[in-house]
């Protein structure tokens, strides 16, 4: 061979591998102390945004922080009584739904039965199983999401304390490198990356809200507030949120309500998707994270598997950032390479 050999250390693939397996490790051993702290940074710098706006009208640094910690409770508070609202509804309908769920169940076990020469045994006892677990995988999504709210008042600490040391935490990581000015560069660009997903990717859920509840509301489509609600909240987590909750608004349609609502669920949920993915994504969000697909899909996968719903929902930009990261550290470019989408 007249190529020379590529000079890559076998020493440091192995530390490569040894950290990124020990970093994952804390990750998971570690998820109940860090999983709220990452989550009140990612919070503390979207607050970041309105306590400046409210610094630059002369107000205070205390109370710029208090009316921007006031207004994330009231739209916390907004957005948990809505839930928990429409939760209860589906709750006092939840034996009707088991009902149709077994019915429509048998039913298509029997016709398959007889047209396509299945010999499905005993289908009714498994479809009753398949429902009883279904019902169980619903609750332990319940659990994940009430969980997240004990946590809230630490997560609320936390984002306090951080909006009030912004500046000692700054000087600290800029103090952590010989290099301050890069360092303040990628502090400043992780935190335009999560707050411009988070605050577009909001934007976007609002509209796709709007869209849902309209489409559904026309279309007589049962639990129309609750189906648009749970597939707008599920967008936000990228690639498969869209699928996750129209998929669950389709099945959740067609069991309560026939084919009919289902097929108007599937062709509001659709357009919705298109003028999103076209349109919206470009438009409000555009190239600012400019991630590699799979990596994307990959990180999703990985966080909710550490962390679960608030894992997957937070991936994005931790991937970002860690892009960010990469791209400003000598030696680390080839990581950034393969975080980075390219396109050619």
């Amino acid at each position: 061979m007249s190529e020379s050999k590529i000079n890559i250390s076998g020493s440091y693939l192995i530390k490569a591998l040894l950290i990124l397996g020990g970093i994952l490790a804390v990750f998971y051993v570690g998820a109940g102390l860090l999983m709220p702290l990452l989550v009140a940074v990612i919070i503390a710098i979207l607050l970041d945004i309105p306590t400046k706006k409210f610094k630059q009208w002369g107000l205070p640094n205390w109370l710029s922080i208090t009316l921007s910690v006031v207004l994330m409770l009231i739209a916390f508070f907004l957005l948990s009584w809505l839930i928990s609202s429409q939760i209860n509804n589906i709750a006092g309908d939840w034996p009707k739904i088991k009902d149709k769920a077994s019915e429509k169940l048998n039913n298509l076990s029997q016709w398959a039965n007889q047209n396509l020469n299945w010999d499905y045994q005993n289908y009714i006892e498994n479809n009753k199983r398949l429902v009883q677990k279904t019902e169980s995988l619903a609750t332990a999504f319940l659990s994940s999401i009430f969980n997240l709210l004990s946590q809230s008042l630490i997560i609320f600490i936390y984002v306090i304390l951080l909006l009030m040391q912004k500046r000692m935490f700054i000087g600290f990581f800029k103090k952590l490198s010989s290099n301050s000015a890069a360092m303040g560069s990628l502090l400043s660009e992780s935190a335009k990356i999560i707050s411009s997903y988070l605050l577009g990717k909001s934007k976007i859920m609002l509209f796709l809200f709007g869209i849902y509840y309209l489409g559904f509301t026309l279309g007589s489509v049962p639990f129309a507030l609750f189906l648009a609600l749970f597939a707008a909240l599920f967008s936000i987590i990228p690639y498969v949120g869209n699928f996750i909750g129209g998929g669950i608004a389709v099945v959740l349609s067609y069991l309560y309500a026939g084919s009919t609502p289902a097929l108007i669920v599937i062709g509001v949920i659709t357009a919705a998707q298109l003028v999103e993915n076209y349109i919206l994504t470009p438009w409000i969000i555009g190239d600012e994270i400019n991630l590699n697909p799979f990596m994307t899909v990959f990180g999703v996968i990985l966080f909710s598997t550490l962390w679960g719903m608030v894992g997957a929902i937070i991936s994005l930009p931790i991937i970002g950032v860690l892009k960010v990261i990469f791209e400003h550290t000598k030696g680390m470019e080839a990581y950034a390479h393969l975080l980075k989408r390219n396109d050619s």
